[in-house]
């Protein structure tokens, strides 16, 4: 499949900077290992090597000389600009898609178990045409994003109603899909998946646990779960 990724790194982080953390939140350690390079190796094993990634102006050289330093088997496109909702960040990776060719994104404070972003793709060959929302039933989220999902995976709604599934940070968008999308500005990335949803039939992939690390409170229980997860791959 002709699928590149895409990064979402351009948050303020005003609360790790509120809590005394000066590190960017791209590049916090969880585990010892930094966020980004934790979502860049998940690409990696998914066999993605062409990614788009959007950081903040005030992080984006820092960032850029981390990924260069460390990646250097990786072609990544970088965005430097400053937006002010995640949703702005997400339409600017779609920015420009070509019609053959699909864009798996991800928020960069989303840990996904080992070899998600694999099964991920793997979901999407029979309907690459369609959107794909990663989910999670492992809900600890301020504000979640609930998915009311059918068996055969297909979703019914977003954010309706209270259900035992919500999304995860992780998100397919075909470039056909691009090219129906009207120059709109929606409040939150949300109610940008709603609308999106209106265009295209939408199907859930359940990728098990995913931590969230949106708080420095979210750190310690990062810390705690892969601590134990990692130990176990050994």
């Amino acid at each position: 499949m002709n699928i590149i990724g895409g990064i979402i790194a351009a948050g303020h982080g005003s609360r790790f900077k509120k809590a005394g953390l000066t590190t960017p939140k791209p590049l916090i350690n969880v585990n010892e290992r930094a966020l980004l390079a934790r979502t860049v190796d998940e690409f990696g094993l998914a066999g993605i090597k062409k990614i788009r990634i959007i950081f903040r102006t005030a992080i984006c050289e820092r960032c850029s000389e981390f990924l260069s330093k460390n990646f250097q088997d990786m072609d990544f496109e970088i965005i430097c600009k400053d937006t002010e909702t995640s949703c702005q960040s997400f339409l600017s990776l779609l920015s420009g898609l070509s019609e053959d060719k699909g864009i798996l994104i991800t928020t960069v404070d989303s840990i996904f178990e080992r070899g998600s972003l694999k099964k991920f793709l793997n979901k999407i060959k029979k309907k690459k045409d369609f959107l794909f929302l990663g989910t999670t039933t492992f809900i600890e989220d301020e504000k979640p994003l609930y998915c009311e999902v059918r068996e055969d995976g297909k979703i019914i709604s977003l954010g309706n109603k209270v259900t035992d599934t919500v999304t995860c940070g992780a998100y397919y968008v075909p470039g056909k899909l691009i090219k129906k999308i009207k120059e709109t500005e929606f409040p939150a990335l949300r109610s940008f998946l709603s609308y999106i949803l209106t265009l295209t039939p939408a199907f859930s992939v359940d990728l098990g646990k995913v931590i969230d690390v949106d708080r420095p409170e979210d750190l310690e229980l990062a810390n705690k779960i892969l601590f134990q997860r990692e130990k176990n791959l050994l």
